[in-house]
C-alpha cells in the first residue's frame, strides 16, 4: 500500500472549486490502481455550536453575531465556519445576505472522532 503524501499542485488546483481551500490549508492524497484520493486538512476558526435563547429575535441574533465577529477580527481573524440548521432558511437567509457562502453543497451530517 501507498504512502500518504501532499497533493502536487495540480492536484490542488483540479479541486479547488469544491473544496474552500484558503491560507494554512494542506492537501494530501494517495495514490491507488484506481485512481488518487485527494483530502484537505484544515486548521481553523469556527464558532459551532451557538446557543442563542428561544426568545431571541433574528436582531438579537444577529448583535451576537456581529459582537462574536469583532472579537474575532481583533484577535487577528479573517474568516470562521459555522452551522446552520438545515430547516432554518430565515437564519440562512440573514447570513447570506451579509456574505456568508454556503461551503457544503448539500446538506451533511457532521461527526467528531477522538483519536
Amino acid at each position: 500500500m501507498n504512502r500518504i503524501r501532499l497533493a502536487t499542485p495540480e492536484e490542488v488546483d483540479s479541486i479547488k472549486d469544491g473544496s474552500d481551500l484558503d491560507t494554512g490549508d494542506v492537501v494530501f492524497a494517495l495514490d491507488t490502481h484506481k485512481g488518487v484520493g485527494k483530502a484537505v486538512r484544515r486548521v481553523c476558526t469556527e464558532i459551532d455550536p451557538m446557543f442563542p435563547p428561544p426568545e431571541w429575535d433574528t436582531k438579537l441574533r444577529a448583535m451576537f453575531v456581529r459582537d462574536l465577529e469583532t472579537v474575532l477580527w481583533s484577535q487577528g481573524g479573517t474568516h470562521y465556519y459555522f452551522n446552520i440548521d438545515a430547516e432554518d432558511t430565515d437564519w440562512q437567509h440573514v447570513v447570506e445576505t451579509w456574505g456568508a457562502s454556503k461551503v457544503s453543497p448539500k446538506p451533511m451530517l457532521r461527526y467528531k472522532r477522538t483519536l
